[in-house]
Formats: C-alpha cells, sequence, structure tokens
C-alpha cells in the first residue's frame, strides 16, 4: 500500500478498512483483511530496526528454549517486541517462535520438523509510545530449518511373498521391494542390499548341492541397489530347495550416522515336471503256473520320480510292443 495523495490533513486520525484479494478462477475467491494506518504528526519517533531484515539458520533437531539470536532497534532507540502471527504454520501461526518483549530475543518454543516445514516467515513488530502517540514499525523475519537424518527408510510392508518357477534362467527377476525416507537430500537416498538367509530346506541328497558349497543368500539372490528388484543368481531347483526366506536391508545415504531398516522376503520355487519316473531295477523276473487263474500277480514293478509335487509324480504303466507275442523257451 502506497499513499496517493498528501495526507497531512489527516493528522491524529486514525484510517480503518479493508483490503481485499480475489484469485482468477473460473469461479473467482476472495478473502479479506483489516487495515489500520495512523497518521501521526511529522516530527513523531518512529522506531526503526537495525536490519531491513534479519534472518537464521538451525537443525531440525534443535531444543526447545533455544534462543536463536535477537533484533534490534536503532541506537538510542526504545520499543518493546511482538511476533505478528501469519494465518499458516510456517508464519508462526502456532507460536512456534517467541519473541521476548524487552530484549527482542527469538527463542524456539516447539520441537521442529523440517519434513513438515522447511522454514519460517513472519513480521516482528517494535512498539514505541511517546506524547500519547504509539507508533509501530516491523521487520521480516526467517528462520530456515536444516535437515537432520531422523528418519529411517521404511518398507512398505513388513514381509514380502513372491513365486518364481523352477529351471527359469539366472537373472529372472522375482519381486521387487521398496522403501520410503522422508529425509531430504542423501539422508533421504534408498539403498538396497541382501541380508540373512532365514529359512534354507535344501534336499541333502541332490548331487548339485553337494559341490554348491556354504550357501548364503547372494549365492542364490542378487538386488538391485538402487531399484530394489531381486533376481536369480542361478537356476531354481524345486527338489533341491521349495522355499528361500531371507532379509533385504534399506539404508539411508546419510554422511554420518545412516539409518536403517529390515524386511524378509519368502520366495517360493514352483515345481516343474523335470524328473521322468524311473524304476528301481533294470529288470525284472515274474512267475506264474499254468493252472493259475486270470489276475493273478506275476510281478511288482516300482517307480521314483524326484519331482517335489503329488501331481507330477503320479505315475501310470503300460506294456508296449506286440501283446499278442509270446517267447517260448524249450526245456531239453
Amino acid at each position: 500500500m502506497m499513499t496517493k495523495s498528501a495526507v497531512d490533513h489527516l493528522q491524529g486520525t486514525v484510517l480503518s478498512f479493508f483490503v481485499k484479494a480475489t484469485d482468477c478462477g473460473s469461479a473467482p475467491k476472495h478473502s479479506l483483511v483489516s487495515a489500520f494506518i495512523q497518521v501521526v504528526p511529522p516530527d513523531s519517533f518512529i522506531p526503526s530496526f537495525s536490519q531491513p531484515q534479519y534472518s537464521f539458520t538451525i537443525p531440525e533437531n534443535t531444543a526447545v528454549g533455544t534462543v536463536l539470536g535477537s533484533v534490534y532497534i536503532g541506537p538510542g532507540q526504545t520499543g518493546f517486541f511482538t511476533a505478528v502471527p501469519g494465518e499458516t504454520t510456517d508464519s508462526n501461526q502456532g507460536a512456534t517462535f517467541q519473541v521476548e518483549k524487552e530484549t527482542g530475543l527469538i527463542r524456539l518454543l516447539k520441537p521442529l520438523d523440517y519434513e513438515e516445514v522447511s522454514s519460517f516467515r513472519f513480521k516482528v513488530a517494535t512498539t514505541a509510545r511517546k506524547d500519547l502517540i504509539e507508533t509501530v514499525s516491523t521487520v521480516d523475519l526467517e528462520v530456515k530449518i536444516l535437515d537432520v537424518n531422523d528418519n529411517k527408510p521404511v518398507f512398505e510392508t513388513n514381509t514380502y511373498v513372491a513365486t518364481v518357477m523352477e529351471g527359469m534362467p539366472s537373472g529372472t527377476r522375482v519381486i521387487q521391494v521398496r522403501a520410503l525416507d522422508p529425509d531430504w537430500g542423501s539422508n533421504g537416498q534408498v539403498t538396497y542390499s541382501l541380508g540373512l538367509l532365514l529359512t534354507y530346506n535344501p534336499d541333502l541328497t541332490k548331487d548339485t548341492l553337494s559341490l554348491a558349497g556354504p550357501v548364503t543368500t547372494s549365492s542364490i539372490f542378487a538386488i538391485d541397489s538402487k531399484t530394489g528388484w531381486i533376481t536369480t543368481v542361478a537356476q531354481m531347483d524345486h527338489e533341491a530347495c521349495s522355499s528361500y526366506s531371507f532379509e533385504v536391508v534399506a539404508s539411508d545415504l546419510a554422511e554420518s550416522q545412516p539409518l536403517s531398516s529390515t524386511t524378509v522376503v519368502t520366495i517360493t520355487v514352483l515345481d516343474v515336471n523335470d524328473n521322468p519316473p524311473r524304476f528301481e531295477r533294470e529288470f525284472y523276473r515274474g512267475a506264474v503256473k499254468e493252472s493259475d487263474p486270470l489276475g493273478e500277480v506275476v510281478a511288482v514293478l516300482r517307480t521314483k520320480d524326484l519331482d517335489g509335487t503329488d501331481q507330477n509324480r503320479l505315475v501310470s504303466f503300460y506294456i508296449t510292443g506286440d501283446h499278442n507275442k509270446v517267447k517260448k523257451c524249450c526245456v531239453a
């Protein structure tokens, strides 16, 4: 606001009016604020601040009660100070900061959270009274909040469950894990790594495992440190191990005292019919009397199928070749 003409004829009066702010939407909305302007004599004392504006910077973990600094008026001037709160949190609506009346000290009254408010901007007023005339000056004050690594990465869920078909090639994508960290900059950047192998119940009769050496999470799976995608390192074998459970660690990239969290991933290896049934013996011999009735048991043939599920182990038998040809033998 500025004057459009001389106001000396209004000396000693107070102008009171409203200021209206209107947006440019298709259905315009507006709000009003009241304004009071006191016209004082030209020789009236008006206090002035030592700086055109004040700025302070503090970390978000600053203790309540800490003094940030002070505002000052010019030498030889007297007055008392007050904070002028706005209508939003970042304009000190909730009295996060206090301005001491006599000294102008700026004191923190409430805990800070960079993730909620990263900076505060409000006005400080100084009021002086002389010859029954009260005059007020204001100055802009800004408090910048520095982020502190006070949030650890949080996974979208405590456990992840996925499946993969056995026999899939190495490098097959299985599942993606994700963690979010609300901190700013490197404090909020997340990197992923594999943790402990929690559950691993192999079939120790499998020859493929006897030469594998110590089994760790990284010998079975790999994880992209940036995206969280988990892939296989080698072909999965349901008969060797039908499921794996392991930890995944999400860590932030804070330069000092990085924070981390873990989640559990369980991956089930689905069975594929990749093993044929095998007879327990290569040759069977049976005997029957010529007088035995039809349906007499001649021999019992047994097979073994290494597949893991009942469906893939289900075996049916049938005779191949010409059923009408019977090998004759003669006894001398």
